[in-house]
């Protein structure tokens, strides 16, 4: 007995002495980590040069309401003249030109927080999943976060995928076990950069999705934990998507007003033009 004991011991410092020699790299083990994990992509990439590029020229297109407006204005002779200013009034251009960036930059942040990965990237994090003790290693999902984002930007891919094993174990929980507890096995990844596949269809794949919702089912305690904490995240993901739908569904209205409204004035200028016109042409005959 005092042999296996001695064997178990040494096992379990082999254990301890192989996690502690692992580096664990993830974007939260530093400050300002999680701004660094959302905005070095919209920085480092220029998309923050074409957010405002096209928010500038959604703010100039937004005026041709505005232009309408004041031509239909002339039209019927009105005595008050029509400034530059007027046009494109700079109040207008402010407020259009915040709500389109703002439009822009939430869809990023959107974008960026709900994990788009590669087939490659899942299969490794699944695997991760599938062989590492979640009850013996207190850090196993920082453990596997840090892992899974190695092999991401051994890939390609210059930013990490996981801010910390808290998102990483998050998102096993909603985009693995989730579908799976609903039997809806709608488990999409990316392929090639842009084509969404169907990650539960092909067999090899599925085998490696059931190892891993195997080695996380054992942990009995673990799971109700990960549950817990995935409705808490659906919680917060929840507020932050009604005030995302709200500011979409009120820009979208508001660019549909816009659009009638210039839509309506430019048909009524064009037609009492026509209508001016043929009363001139019988004036003029007779």
């Amino acid at each position: 007995m005092s042999i296996i004991s001695d064997e178990t011991e040494m096992d379990l410092e082999k254990c301890v002495q192989t996690y502690e020699e692992e580096e664990i790299e993830l974007p939260a083990d530093s400050s300002g980590g999680k701004l660094m994990y959302f905005l070095a992509p919209y920085f480092f990439e220029k998309t923050w040069i074409h957010d405002i590029i096209g928010s500038l020229s959604n703010a100039y297109a937004s005026s041709a309401a505005r232009v309408a407006y004041f031509a239909l204005r002339d039209f019927y002779g009105n005595k008050i003249e029509t400034t530059f200013s007027d046009i494109f009034s700079p109040l207008w251009m402010i407020i259009h030109y915040f709500l389109c960036f703002t439009f822009s930059f939430w869809n990023f942040i959107d974008n960026r927080k709900k994990v788009n990965i590669e087939k490659k990237v899942l299969q490794q994090l699944l695997k991760e999943v599938a062989e590492i003790d979640l009850t013996g290693d207190p850090v196993a999902w920082q453990r596997v976060a840090s892992r899974v984002n190695h092999f991401s930007k051994e890939g390609g891919n210059h930013y990490s995928l996981f801010y910390s094993g808290e998102h990483c174990m998050r998102f096993f929980v909603r985009e693995i076990v989730k579908p799976i507890e609903c039997q809806t096995y709608d488990i999409r990844c990316y392929q090639e950069g842009s084509t969404v596949v169907n990650f539960w269809k092909n067999p090899p794949n599925k085998a490696l999705t059931e190892r891993a919702l195997a080695n996380y089912n054992k942990c009995v305690e673990s799971f109700g934990k990960l549950s817990h904490t995935a409705e808490k995240d659906e919680f917060r993901d929840g507020i932050f998507e009604k005030f995302h739908n709200i500011f979409n569904t009120s820009l979208f209205y508001l660019v549909i007003i816009e659009l009638g409204s210039f839509m309506i004035m430019m048909l009524t200028f064009i037609i009492s033009m026509i209508c001016c016109a043929i009363f001139n042409s019988f004036a003029t005959s007779q």
